[in-house]
């Protein structure tokens, strides 16, 4: 009997190792930004389906390990511009009640709005207030830090997909280019705006053209998408902004 006993124990732990694990959390977001949008609306472990370190998350295509995680959310966060969405939608089939699309950006209204859906979703509403408030106070040092060294005054050409961030940082924006690569012309006007900085995207730069035309501009890129240099949250990408704002402040003063 005895043997019998030890005989089924080694059977059962044979079976548990080779069984696929279930995801540790309920919660899967798509790719770094939603997944910081998660973190704020109070979630505690997002399974994040793009690896943070891609530099074009939006291209992510899944993989074979994906299915169980997405299979076995119950929610899952996504923005709508991720290629993946179509495969999850269409070809897993996932149920829409499992589905939540948020907006994401660096407007603070919006970033309001997206947080407390999730939260509403997830009962932690009251986390998320409390991580609203310290996004806004990050918001707050990057304006003060915008308006104290005159970068308010201060002409930008300015990515497509930055503009919520230098709204929001209190930037003066006297042109948009991309996210395509612009045109000759369009390099010639807004080369003639005579901007001082030229703000491109990390995940999608095509501001090179005009660091080589508009002579003596302080060319930055930014990030949208947590993940590259070390940020995970909403405010680490706030952070990296501003202190790429921080060195072209320095060279006026």
């Amino acid at each position: 009997m005895k043997y019998t006993v030890y005989l089924l124990l080694i059977i059962a732990f044979s079976f548990s190792c080779n069984r696929p694990q279930a995801p540790s959390s309920n919660v899967v977001a798509t790719n770094a930004w939603t997944a910081a949008y998660a973190l704020a609306a109070g979630a505690e472990n997002v399974s994040v389906l793009t690896p943070y370190e891609m530099v074009h998350p939006t291209e992510y295509e899944l993989r074979p390990g994906d299915i169980l995680h997405l299979n076995n959310a119950e929610v899952i966060i996504y923005a709508g511009y991720e290629l993946m969405v179509g495969h999850i939608k269409t070809g897993l089939k996932i149920p829409d009640e499992k589905l939540l699309r948020i907006q994401t950006s660096y407007k603070m209204t919006e970033i309001e709005e997206s947080v407390m859906r999730i939260a509403a979703r997830l009962g932690t509403e009251a986390r998320a207030k409390e991580n609203l408030e310290k996004i806004k106070r990050t918001l707050h040092k990057t304006r003060e830090l915008v308006a104290n060294a005159g970068l308010d005054t201060i002409p930008a050409a300015v990515h497509f997909f930055q503009q919520s961030f230098v709204a929001e940082a209190g930037l003066q924006t006297i042109a948009v280019f991309g996210p395509a690569p612009p045109e000759p012309r369009q390099i010639l006007e807004i080369t003639r705006t005579k901007a001082s900085i030229i703000i491109d995207n990390a995940h999608n730069p095509s501001g090179g053209a005009l660091k080589e035309t508009i002579s003596g501009a302080d060319y930055l890129m930014f990030l949208n998408f947590p993940g590259m240099h070390g940020t995970k949250t909403i405010e680490d990408v706030i952070d990296y902004n501003t202190e790429k704002l921080v060195v072209v402040s320095q060279k006026i003063h």
